[in-house]
């Protein structure tokens, strides 16, 4: 079938490479991989920002209809929020609840890999009864597995409409569960089969209830993908590779000459967070007028008008221009701004609901914000400001740059973390679990769950 004469160039392309049985060896390979410390920190900030940002979440409308219809009294592993499910149905419903606020993290090929990879890993490690070490590799080899699938896909696959937490999630869901499971190598190129043909996600979700729950369809496709897979189901075993397999119908660009075998733990290289309660590509916007804001003491009534220069693919994702509701607000590049314009904090998840949205104020601040795609960048932004006397200001920022050292990252994420999770478990128990993460190495998981029960 490889060499049919009639297949597309991205199929022939993909076709030349196993790309299947290669992620698979690393996926098995990383079940007997020893993280370096810098891992291990690293896939402790992965925890903690996931859980501050997923119980917050438990008060969203998304995750108590999930939890209404997946939740009950008996389970293999904890929901969040209250109950207990099956390890796929706790997966679904803790990976909704996690993306709820779109307040978890982002990395480039993958989009929000957290909510998709450690849903399923605390499930699935619930029931097996996994310790610390076995737990984090799970983690860091669900990124990497993202990571991989991502790079060949992208960004063509998103350009098209695809979700990619949504879809390239699933991957890493599933390989985060088949170390822990210890699946064998033929097994895992099943369960890649069977987390290719369940993945599905649509751009034209965002702003809506349907956005969260693609990360929580992603976790628990991932989960199903390796339990049936180590019961003996057979799926293709060349799904990435083949004609009519995954890249071939989703990647919609060949595959990029410089692509290599995933290696243990690189995805860890540059891991992003969120700061804002938005879409990740309001960020770099919002933080341009930020600094406009601080450095020259801005008030709304001195603005004449605001241009907001993004990459063109921005316009497809947050581009709302009128928001009628708080989710919508989040996907909204005038509002975000205009927001932060108002002097309103754009990390605080309060200021985006359906009042705000309305309001005549933000309103007529929108009107005078323009956005224009054309900026060469993946994440940046540049803004620029005419005052009324015709004084123009301008600012440009990157929020994919880091800019803190691991110190600060850690503060920051625990500051994040803490302000999330006090109104709903109580300071001692936020101390619990910050003190519990900082030993991710040897982490008693049952603890952990216990120290996240909201009452």
């Amino acid at each position: 079938m490889r060499n049919d004469p009639h297949m597309s160039a991205e199929s022939r392309m993909a076709g030349a490479q196993p790309f299947t049985a290669l992620l698979a060896r690393s996926i098995t390979a990383s079940g007997n991989a020893r993280p370096t410390d810098e891992q291990y920190a690293a896939a402790r900030r992965i925890l903690v920002d996931w859980l501050g940002v997923a119980l917050a979440g438990t008060t969203e409308p998304v995750a108590k209809i999930l939890r209404a219809e997946f939740a009950s009294a008996e389970g293999a592993a904890s929901v969040l929020g209250g109950g207990r499910a099956s390890a796929a149905d706790a997966a679904l419903v803790n990976g909704t609840t996690g993306h709820a606020l779109d307040y978890d993290d982002v990395q480039q090929f993958i989009g929000h890999p957290a909510t998709v990879v450690v849903p399923a890993a605390l499930a699935v490690a619930e029931t097996v009864e996994a310790g610390g070490e076995e737990f984090a590799r799970a983690i860091i080899a669900g990124y990497d597995a993202a990571r991989f699938v991502g790079t060949l896909a992208m960004p063509g696959h998103y350009d098209h409409g695809f979700h990619s937490t949504a879809t390239i999630g699933a991957f890493g869901a599933m390989a985060a569960s088949a170390v822990l499971m210890g699946l064998a190598p033929e097994e895992t190129e099943n369960a890649i089969g069977l987390a290719a043909t369940q993945a599905a996600g649509l751009k034209s979700m965002f702003g809506t209830m349907a956005k969260p729950f693609h990360a929580g369809r992603a976790a628990s496709a991932g989960v199903i993908a390796a339990r049936l897979a180590a019961r003996g189901m057979t799926a293709n075993r060349e799904s990435l590779e083949t004609d009519q397999g995954f890249l071939a119908t989703q990647a919609h660009q060949p595959v990029p000459a410089d692509w290599r075998a995933p290696r243990f733990g690189e995805s860890l290289d540059h891991l992003l967070f969120k700061y804002h309660a938005s879409c990740y590509l309001t960020h770099s916007s919002i933080e341009a007028v930020r600094q406009l804001v601080i450095e020259r003491g801005l008030i709304p009534d001195a603005l004449e008008s605001v241009v907001l220069r993004v990459p063109a693919g921005h316009l497809k994702v947050c581009n709302i221009e009128n928001p009628a509701t708080g989710l919508e607000s989040k996907f909204s590049l005038r509002q975000v701004v205009a927001l932060t314009l108002g002097g309103y904090d754009t990390a605080d998840i309060g200021v985006f609901n359906d009042m705000l949205a309305g309001d005549e104020a933000l309103g007529r601040l929108r009107g005078k914000i323009g956005v224009v795609g054309d900026l060469d960048s993946i994440f940046g932004a540049r803004t620029t400001i005419r005052l009324g006397d015709d004084t123009m200001l301008e600012a440009v920022w990157d929020v994919s740059e880091a800019d803190i050292g691991p110190n600060d990252l850690d503060d920051r994420l625990d500051r994040k973390f803490s302000v999330l999770a006090t109104p709903l478990i109580g300071a001692a128990r936020v101390r619990e679990v910050l003190d519990l993460s900082y030993d991710i190495r040897n982490i008693d998981l049952a603890k952990l769950s216990a120290s996240l029960h909201i009452a």
